[in-house]
C-alpha cells in the first residue's frame, strides 16, 4: 500500500508543479509582451504615427528576446535602476524555469522539502511577474501623462479596449 500512496503523492505533486510552472510561464509571457510594448511606447513610437505603424513596431519588438528588451530599456535609461534590477532578476529566473528547472527539480516529486522549495520558487516568479506588470503599467501611464494625455482619456481608451477584449472572449466561449 505504501507504493500506491507514494505513487499518488508523486502524481499530486506533479500536477501541482505543472500547474505552477504553466501559470508562471503564462505570467512571464504576458510580462515579455508588455515589456516589448513599453519599449516601443517610450523609445520607438512617434507622435501621430498611427495605430497600424505602432502595432508593426510592437510585432517587431516582440520577436526580440525578453533579455534583449530589458537590455534595450536599460541602455535607453527608460527604467529606474531599482526596477531594471528587478527585471534582470526575473530574467534569470525565467531562463532557469525555461532551460533547466526540470532537470534539477525532479527530486521534488519524492521529497517534501524539495517540493515545497520548488513550489515556493515558482510562486515567487509568478508574483514578481505580476508585480512587474503593474510597474510597467505605472511607467506607461506616467510616460503618456507626461506627453500630455489626460488620465480621463487613458481611462476611456482602456475601457474601450477592455470591452473589445471581453467581447472577443465571450464570442470565443460561445463557439
Amino acid at each position: 500500500m505504501t507504493a500506491l500512496n507514494d505513487s499518488h503523492l508523486r502524481a499530486e505533486r506533479l500536477e501541482s508543479l505543472t500547474q505552477a510552472v504553466g501559470f508562471a510561464l503564462w505570467q512571464l509571457q504576458i510580462l515579455e509582451y508588455s515589456t516589448a510594448q513599453y519599449y516601443v511606447l517610450v523609445e520607438l513610437a512617434e507622435p501621430m504615427m498611427g495605430e497600424e505603424k505602432g502595432n508593426l513596431l510592437v510585432e517587431k519588438a516582440q520577436r526580440n528576446t525578453f533579455g534583449a528588451s530589458i537590455s534595450q530599456l536599460g541602455r535607453a535609461n527608460k527604467l529606474p535602476d531599482a526596477l531594471l534590477a528587478r527585471f534582470k532578476s526575473i530574467l534569470k529566473e525565467r531562463n532557469w524555469l525555461v532551460h533547466s528547472s526540470r532537470s534539477g527539480s525532479q527530486i521534488a516529486l519524492a521529497d517534501e522539502a524539495a517540493f515545497m522549495a520548488l513550489h515556493s520558487r515558482l510562486e515567487a516568479i509568478t508574483e514578481e511577474a505580476g508585480s512587474l506588470l503593474k510597474q510597467i503599467a505605472v511607467q506607461s501611464e506616467n510616460f503618456v501623462v507626461n506627453k500630455g494625455i489626460s488620465i480621463e482619456i487613458i481611462a476611456m481608451k482602456t475601457a474601450e479596449i477592455l470591452a473589445q477584449w471581453q467581447g472577443s472572449v465571450e464570442g470565443a466561449q460561445s463557439l
